[in-house]
């Protein structure tokens, strides 16, 4: 055959279907780079900082780009086209491109879960919760281990991509492996978050908005169970470009929509509605680092704790603010409320009259000192 057969243009007839997999690949493609822009933006204006899943969700991109490249080289190949219309160089390309394509689907997949569970540990402190997070975070890295590799050696050696001529696995079993996996492991990412959420301290309108965004990988499920309804087709081998079109259009809505609703939780309205989540959660565990390793003593913090003495190793930064008003004439004593930075031990002392000072630790750290007035009485 030459290399002019070869590089033939594919015939367009009424029944081929590769260009609505392509502008359909395409467009979602883009609303999925979209959707991940304004999550990344909402995310800086909003905490002015990064975190793991961030990175996870842009991997999971750069797999998604990838894939959609793979799948519009197979439209070039002959994908919703006729097998019998196609050259033989056209079936091998075509085959190629359908097993990157696959391998690089469940590892977006996998990506967009993993930045969906590492956000939902963000979310509550509560050791039940991050034990079911590592658990399903856990269950997706087998998942796709296993899947990956099955799928890269599903076919004998060396011409592992060849599914039409070659050797291979049950193709069908590790397609319904794959998705139905894929299902169950989508359903605890709605179950997970709905349980963080519902023992969140915030207002009941507020915890609906949170679940509702949760919820939208409904969607993604959805285009799964597509997925799974049209495995059966690659059992198809006597004319598989033309049978395989709604199988790979299904898998891209999938892993876009992976993408897409793993986002919608950082949109502005859902963070507004979270401000017992991620924000506030985010903060104090900041400030809680910040003041252990201010105080270097093991001292437990909480968000209203007394501590009957300053800490000795602990500094602050202290600003006396004396309060007339709280002057006893007949004791002839005085209070004041001193506030700062850390400072040292030394300090702490040269600023306090008597032990018995007394500390409020809250979200700002208060000093109240007694002291007896000169000419009054102890």
């Amino acid at each position: 055959m030459s290399s002019s057969d070869a590089d033939a243009p594919l015939p367009d007839t009424p029944e081929n279907y590769g260009t609505v997999v392509d502008v359909v690949s395409w467009f979602i493609l883009i609303t999925s780079c979209l959707t991940i822009l304004v999550r990344l933006a909402m995310k800086w204006v909003l905490l002015k900082k990064f975190h793991t899943d961030d990175g996870l969700i842009l991997v999971s991109q750069i797999f998604n780009i990838s894939q959609t490249v793979a799948t519009s080289l197979g439209v070039t190949n002959g994908l919703g086209s006729h097998l019998s219309t196609l050259s033989p160089s056209h079936i091998a390309a075509f085959q190629k491109s359908f097993y990157a394509a696959s391998v690089l689907f469940v590892a977006g997949q996998a990506m967009s879960k993993l930045s969906l569970v590492s956000y939902i540990k963000l979310l509550s402190p509560i050791t039940l919760h991050r034990v079911s997070c590592w658990v399903l975070l856990s269950a997706i890295l087998l998942w796709a281990f296993i899947s990956v590799i099955v799928l890269l050696f599903q076919c004998g050696s060396p011409r592992f991509w060849d599914f039409l001529t070659n050797r291979c696995s049950n193709r069908l079993a590790i397609w319904y492996y794959i998705s139905i996996t894929n299902i169950i492991i989508d359903i605890c990412l709605i179950v997970l978050p709905v349980t963080v959420v519902w023992t969140l301290q915030t207002q009941f309108k507020r915890k609906l908005v949170v679940m509702v965004c949760f919820t939208t990988r409904l969607l993604t499920i959805a285009a799964i169970s597509w997925q799974i309804r049209e495995i059966s087709k690659l059992n198809d081998y006597a004319d598989a470009t033309y049978s395989y079109w709604s199988f790979v259009l299904s898998m891209a809505l999938a892993q876009n929509l992976g993408v897409m609703t793993a986002s919608v939780p950082y949109l502005k309205p859902f963070l507004d509605s979270l401000e017992s989540g991620l924000i506030r959660s985010d903060d104090m565990r900041r400030r809680a680092k910040s003041a252990k390793s201010t105080t270097g003593s093991g001292q437990k913090h909480t968000d209203s704790s007394f501590s009957s003495n300053p800490p000795r190793s602990a500094s602050r930064d202290v600003t006396a603010h004396e309060l007339q008003d709280l002057r006893y004439d007949n004791s002839g004593a005085t209070v004041s409320i001193s506030a700062g930075r850390a400072r040292t031990s030394a300090d702490w002392e040269s600023a306090s009259h008597s032990s018995e000072a007394k500390l409020i630790k809250q979200v700002k750290t208060w000093g109240i000192t007694k002291s007896v007035a000169p000419g009054g009485k102890a």
